[in-house]
């Protein structure tokens, strides 16, 4: 028998402190609601749920800025709308004003509400606003310049970007083995081989900067007598010449009409021939290093559009082989849909003035006029329809994204849950057991120490 160490005693002790510790740590994890409450609890599950959580806000305000973008491609597209409406009005005036039962008075009354709906689209224009940017006046476009003097492949207008993600910069695009064909569409009038039609390339064809490509309509009327009256429509279904010529000669050269060489030699009746007249180039996209972006691609025209990484390019029977030098300035606004790094959407909103969409000189003062401005007016809609599209299409993907978003925020959830969570039920369970084992050392201590009385009995 020994006094100076009680060692039941201390045994009693040891579990006794280490089921007030695991006590403590139930209480701890049941109160909070934790798994792991500081790193000595799992160190791996705490650098693992943390970075899940992360993904988890992240993935939150991802859903957020997607909501927002789509409210401020409602908002241009809510403009867009009401500049719709009021280019379907003036293409309803001038129609009114095409029909010669107006005087010059009546004439000059509808151009003064055409001029106010042309003011009011600037104005729209101008002044459409989300959370103070302005949306509609070009400042978030993605523009496209060259200089006049160096366009050596005779390209009719500035290329259009299509693809926002394109960086700003200068570029240069290569243009080689140029050849255009043509397809007989709707053979008639005796007109029976794509041969029988082709752009004429030299002369007075081309004193206006070339024809459009695309497909061409001939009618052939008042076949009499070895002549017949020839008409040409460009693929905008405009009459761009007439004439009439001699048909059923062996001799003779080929016609040119409107900027197509025809063989009127083999019509022989009345009829509406069609013919698609189009390129094929191969295209080299070059950066402002002179190193190919991407490989060169051969292409062929659709109405003389040409399409190729993320631009477009529209070209007339002019084409040549050959280099054009030109700067992209990218404004298109980026939408963060993601919860890492360049995780977003790029969505470009084009200027919507009426210099933009080429309405400026519209007027309805004379009959000639009024028809001309029914064709501008075409033009527009189809500019603003094709900028609604896109902005539409952007929302449907938008919402796709939300979805994904979603669901991906709820599994991340749950896979962080089970990691940093704990288990109350478990916890309960442990808690007790601990409790009640609290309980018992501490009754077995005080038995322990009770232990060392014994000596005194040797005493007596």
């Amino acid at each position: 028998m020994k006094i100076n160490n009680n060692i039941q005693a201390l045994n009693a002790y040891r579990n006794l402190n280490q089921n007030q510790f695991n006590t403590s740590k139930n209480l701890e994890k049941l109160s909070s609601g934790l798994r792991i409450n500081r790193a000595s609890d799992d160190a791996a599950g705490l650098a693992i749920s943390e970075k899940m959580r992360s993904q988890i806000r992240g993935l939150k305000m991802a859903e957020r800025n997607a909501m927002d973008g789509i409210s401020l491609m409602q908002t241009s597209e809510g403009a867009m709308q009401e500049v719709h409406t009021m280019l379907q009005r003036m293409r309803e005036l001038a129609v009114q004003a095409a029909n010669d039962t107006n005087t010059e008075y009546d004439r000059e009354q509808i151009q003064k509400e055409i001029d106010q709906l042309k003011l009011e689209v600037d104005s729209i224009s101008e002044k459409t606003e989300f959370n103070t940017r302005k949306l509609l006046n070009g400042f978030s476009a993605v523009l496209t310049t060259f200089k006049m003097d160096e366009n050596d492949i005779n390209i009719m207008d500035y290329p259009r970007v299509t693809d926002a993600n394109i960086k700003s910069g200068d570029y240069t695009l290569a243009v080689g083995d140029v050849t255009f064909d043509q397809v007989l569409t709707q053979p008639a009038a005796g007109i029976d081989s794509k041969d029988d039609i082709k752009f004429a390339q030299t002369g007075d064809a081309v004193n206006d900067g070339g024809r459009k490509m695309g497909e061409y309509t001939i009618l052939v009327r008042d076949v009499t007598d070895g002549y017949a009256r020839v008409e040409v429509l460009d693929p905008d279904g405009l009459s761009i010449g007439v004439k009439s010529v001699e048909i059923g000669e062996d001799d003779g050269d080929d016609v040119e009409i409107g900027g197509l060489l025809i063989d009127t030699r083999k019509i022989d009746r009345p009829g509406t021939v069609k013919v698609k007249i189009e390129a094929k180039a191969e295209f080299t996209l070059k950066n402002s290093e002179g190193d190919a972006i991407s490989a060169p691609k051969t292409l062929q025209s659709n109405n003389g559009l040409f399409r190729y990484d993320g631009i477009e390019y529209q070209f007339s029977n002019t084409m040549t082989e050959g280099e054009l030098d030109f700067t992209i300035t990218n404004n298109a606004l980026s939408f963060q849909i993601g919860p890492n790094t360049n995780q977003n959407v790029m969505i470009d909103i084009p200027r919507m003035d009426i210099v933009t969409l080429g309405i400026e000189n519209v007027n309805v003062l004379t009959n000639d006029n009024a028809n001309n401005a029914i064709f501008a007016l075409d033009q527009a809609i189809n500019k603003l329809s094709e900028a609604r599209s896109k902005l539409g299409a952007v929302q449907n993907r938008l919402e796709h994204t939300i979805n994904n978003l979603q669901v991906t925020h709820e599994n991340l959830t749950a896979s962080e849950s089970r990691i940093r969570d704990a288990d109350m039920a478990l916890e309960m369970t442990e808690f007790t057991r601990n409790n009640i084992l609290n309980q018992s050392a501490t009754a077995m201590l005080a038995q322990a120490n009770q232990l060392p009385q014994g000596v005194l009995q040797l005493l007596q």
